[in-house]
């Protein structure tokens, strides 16, 4: 059975055992709302039970924060009026190799499900930065935010002071790259400016534990872009990186410690191609913050 990580009177964070990764389902008098719907079939039962109390008559969203295989196993548990990803989602050229990740981790633990396991299909494709969209009185804003993954995306839950970050702001996770590190660089610093247009506190992670105010959530964007600058650092002098005290801060090196040494190799290729330079004036963290991207765009009513 899924633990529950949060509960209040409008939402429910289900933690999986597995990776620690967060479900969130929102239930306000408008609509029911599935974020990433995963991992383990008997958690997945869990949400689903929840999702059938609070549904009612009310349209049911599946909004996918990215592809990763842990984030999409239980989308076809559902039966959502709307789907919701980033158009890089619905088009990645690897959509095949990422279900096969899916149908691979469920036969290597003899997992069962009683439904298929597919890529999903989206119906609201989000292409650029500040989208929003508003079902009764809950209004979302979407956000383009590559880095981890070029399908990324965060959405803030308005009257509810919430972002749902996806892979980003964990405590338990150093920034894992697997798009470019120049794009998870802009998608922490863009976090202020996204906050200061659209209100949030609290903040759900793809995996670890809820940030609950400003100091809380900044001060993983600050340890996000710190680990970044000292990568940089290290491969542009060649002083060697402080692994000692990575591992201080973030406990699981049997398990990350592959992500760490893949995150150099990339940006030591992005080094070697000048996609970027290191700056020492850098570590002064947030100095020059660029502005959000895109603005807000038409609502989107329903």
């Amino acid at each position: 059975m899924a633990s529950i990580l949060f509960r209040d009177q409008n939402i429910t964070v289900f933690q999986s055992a597995l990776y620690r990764m967060n479900t969130t389902v929102i239930h306000t008098d408008d609509v029911v709302m599935v974020f990433d719907p995963g991992i383990l079939p008997e958690e997945i039962r869990a949400i689903q039970l929840l999702v059938e109390e609070k549904r009612g008559d009310k349209p049911l969203y599946l909004l996918f924060t990215h592809s990763d295989f842990d984030h999409i196993l239980g989308f076809r548990a559902f039966t959502p009026n709307r789907v919701f990803m980033t158009e890089a989602m619905a088009s990645h050229p690897r959509r095949e190799e990422l279900l096969e990740e899916a149908l691979t981790f469920d036969e290597q633990y003899y997992l069962r499900r009683n439904y298929r396991v597919e890529y999903p299909v989206g119906n609201f494709l989000v292409y650029r930065d500040g989208v929003q969209f508003r079902v009764g009185q809950t209004k979302m804003s979407i956000f383009l935010t590559p880095g981890h993954t070029t399908d990324s995306m965060m959405v803030i839950i308005w009257q509810l002071g919430l972002l749902i970050a996806g892979d980003y702001l964990s405590d338990l996770e150093f920034p894992i790259i697997t798009d470019s590190s120049m794009a998870y660089e802009a998608t922490l610093l863009k976090l202020n400016a996204i906050h200061d247009k659209n209100w949030f506190t609290r903040v759900v992670p793809g995996h670890g534990s809820m940030a609950f105010d400003m100091d809380g959530w900044m001060n993983r964007q600050q340890e996000g872009l710190a680990y970044i600058y000292a990568l940089r650092e290290s491969i542009s002098t060649g002083v060697p990186f402080d692994e000692e005290s990575l591992w201080s801060r973030y406990p699981n090196p049997r398990g990350l410690q592959r992500y760490h040494h893949e995150n150099m190799e990339r940006m030591r290729r992005e080094f070697d191609q000048g996609l970027w330079t290191w700056d020492p004036e850098l570590l002064n963290l947030g100095r020059n913050e660029p502005e959000e991207e895109g603005g807000k765009e038409g609502v989107s009513d329903e």
